[in-house]
Parts: C-alpha cells; structure tokens; sequence
C-alpha cells in the first residue's frame, strides 16, 4: 500500500490532491496539517487509509515529530511527499517589500520544505518521490511583469532544493512543479494585484495535472528538472 504525505490540505490545491488521492484504492493518504481539525471531511476510496498529522510550516521540528507519530501507527515509509504548504502576501517592488513579511515568507516557504524533505528522507524507499511545489513567480528568465518578486523568490529557492536534492539522492525522484496560476485564495490575491478578477486556472485543472506529471514522473525525464502542471518544462 503506497503511502502519499501532503502538507497545506485544508484549502486550495492541497485539499484539492487531498481529494484526487483519497481516490486512489489501497493508498494511505496522509495529511499535514498546522491544525489538524481544520481538515474538512473527504470521501476515500475502497482501502484507503486517511491519518491527519501536525506539520506547522512555522514550528520547524514539527515535521520530524510528525514522522515519529506515524511510525507510531505503522507507517514506515513515505513513497511520495507533497510539499505544499506555503504562504503568498509578499507583494509589491524590491524597494517597498516588508523585510518582516519576507523573512516570513521564506521560513514557511523555504526552511519548512527543507525541514520535510530531511525528516521524509529516512522513510523513503528507492524509487520515492519528493515534490517542491513551485510558482511561475519563480522564473529569473522573464521580464518582471507583476510585483510578485518577495514570494517568488522563495519559490525560487524550491527549485534550486529540489534540483540539488536530485543529485544528493540517487535513489529519490525529486523536481519542483509548478501548479499553473490556481483560482485559490492565494492565486486571487495575485490576480487582484495584477488587475484580474481571478486566476485563469482552475484548481480541478491544476490538481488533474499535477496528479498525472507525478505519476509519470522518472529520475529518468523530470527529476531535477523543474516542470508545470501540464507535463511542460518551466524555465528557472
């Protein structure tokens, strides 16, 4: 029975993978969450095992915490993590970006990835996948076009984990990915800042797409790389 570990699953795209693996017969889906009970019920498939576990982005030692509660309950390995969670209000120019809201940012969006992937590392076996999930706010070859630069940088640093993690670990599957622009809280707050009424992408596209690059993903065609929702190559 593989077992999926996902972060961030109360709301947006989190919920919404929450969702598309609850689906998937003889998986036990694993939920990190800041506050457990913040997780709204969802349906799961025939043998699917649903465990909701502590992982708070902003308490970073909960991770390795969260491992030793599941090995407590018969989970000893992890055969795909998700690293989701993330905040995005750090917007605006380089000149005007709150240093506090940025140093916010980049320890819930950098340092807690970093912290899951070093306590996932000891329960995944060969063949296991880590995912950083990236942005599109990331790419350094592009012509700023929207005054995303505080929040993008620290999805700039999940690519270069992911990649570097690619080669530290021979045995794992590890790339960024990019969800495209989602109609959730965060991709509409962005949306507003660039005058759109809403993200262009829904979360039912975006989590579809996600699932399938995952399950297609190989060391062979996208570890180390840094790849979209739709199976595309982003840029770095």
């Amino acid at each position: 029975m593989p077992t999926v570990l996902i972060t961030g699953t109360n709301r947006g795209i989190g919920l919404g993978l929450a969702k598309a693996y609850a689906k998937q017969a003889n998986t036990t889906v694993v939920l990190g969450l800041r506050k457990p009970d913040s997780m709204p019920e969802i349906e799961a498939a025939e043998g699917v095992k649903v465990v909701k576990v502590r992982i708070d982005s902003g308490d970073v030692g909960s991770e390795k915490k969260a491992m030793e509660e599941l090995k407590s309950q018969g989970i000893d390995k992890i055969d795909l993590a998700i690293a989701n969670a993330a905040i995005g209000d750090c917007f605006g120019a380089l000149k005007e970006v709150d240093l506090g809201s940025f140093e916010e940012h980049w320890r819930i969006n950098v340092l807690a990835p970093l912290a899951l992937f070093q306590a996932c590392v000891p329960l995944m076996p060969e063949g296991s996948k880590f995912v950083w999930m990236s942005s599109g706010a990331s790419i350094i070859d592009r012509v700023p076009d929207k005054l995303d630069a505080g929040y993008g940088i620290t999805k700039c640093c999940m690519n270069y984990l992911a990649r570097y993690a690619h080669f530290e670990e021979p045995s794992i599957i590890s790339f960024s990915l990019s969800p495209g622009w989602v109609q959730t809280d965060m991709g509409d707050r962005g949306a507003k800042w660039s005058g759109m009424e809403k993200a262009p992408t829904t979360v039912e596209e975006s989590v579809a797409g996600i699932v399938k690059v995952v399950g297609d993903a190989t060391k062979e065609n996208y570890s180390g790389l840094h790849m979209r929702y739709n199976g595309t190559q982003s840029k770095w």
